[in-house]
């Protein structure tokens, strides 16, 4: 029971969610939907809220406060199917709604496909060696960039750029405990976009993901932690747009998570996004994140 609960916890973690993406943003490249456990298929449904309490720091890392914070709802579906004993393919499609001072926008976000792989097994439930699973992610431009809102970030529900990403989830067991690591770096594509100001050619650099994090299991529950770092490029302009300087920030997650079934479970979700790292270029926020997951076993 143990051995399975550690598992199914990197599945509900790694479902491909963005709610606890930058709050200046809709949704940053995330660890797409991954079958980590013995299962051979996998569907997670989310809602999250965010509100923000660091309306905007600063390229020098100052921090600015204001009266009214802005709100962000998500619904995001995902899921994860293998391919074989070790190819699996997921996707991830997010819906976010922000709203500040009695305006809203709402559409989808950016929608990500991957391809992932085993490249190290543990079918021997080796004492010390970690599972290996590695992607390849491809996020789609269905959101739009905070360098193309005229909006002063309301409408952003995305990056906003084909992009292309390559990571590694690390995970193990070890009896009524799991850890985990995760890497993941993308490189976005340069776009045209035309606003009121005129056309402008954007053009995005690098960016990227670390995270680490451990749970303790107790029969049908499981209580973890985890912080994550994430980075983004400047993103230039050609035209007439400016520039949006590099983005840095740190999220730091709890979590409690309970088993209904084998085939059921859920996970509630607490995000603070001003505890930890030194962020520049962002704005800051708190969120909760609810998660039902269905899987299907081999």
């Amino acid at each position: 029971m143990k051995p399975m609960w550690g598992l199914l916890f990197f599945s509900l973690l790694f479902s491909g969610h963005k709610s606890f993406s930058a709050a200046c943003c809709g949704g940053g490249f995330a660890v797409p939907g991954l079958v980590s456990g013995d299962d051979r298929a996998q569907l997670s449904m989310e809602y999250g809220f965010t509100e923000v309490v660091v309306d905007s720091v600063n390229r020098h890392g100052i921090w600015s406060k204001g009266e009214d914070h802005q709100q962000i709802r998500s619904f995001s579906l995902s899921g994860a199917h293998l391919l074989s004993d070790r190819w699996q393919a997921g996707f991830s499609a997010p819906l976010i709604q922000r709203e500040y001072q009695g305006n809203q926008r709402s559409g989808l976000g950016d929608v990500s496909t991957s391809i992932g792989y085993e490249y190290l097994t543990d079918w021997d439930y080796h004492p010390w060696r970690p599972k290996g699973v590695g992607f390849l992610q491809l996020t789609l431009p269905t959101g739009k960039s905070r360098a193309e809102s005229e909006v002063g970030g309301l409408d952003s529900r995305g990056n906003g750029f084909y992009s292309l990403g390559l990571g590694t989830l690390l995970t193990k067991v070890f009896g009524d405990f799991d850890v985990f690591s995760s890497f993941s770096a993308r490189r976005s594509f340069e776009k045209s976009v035309s606003t009121s100001l005129g056309a402008s050619n954007l053009q995005p650099g690098w960016g990227g993901q670390l995270s680490g994090g451990f749970g303790y299991n107790a029969k049908s529950f499981r209580y973890g932690s985890s912080l994550t770092w994430s980075y983004e490029d400047e993103i230039r302009s050609t035209g007439l747009a400016p520039n949006s300087p590099l983005e840095r920030f740190a999220t730091f997650v709890v979590s409690g998570s309970y088993l209904y079934s084998s085939a059921w479970a859920g996970t509630l979700s607490y995000s603070d996004q001003t505890l930890f790292g030194s962020p520049v270029s962002t704005s800051l926020g708190r969120g909760l994140l609810v998660q039902i997951q269905r899987r299907w076993s081999r």
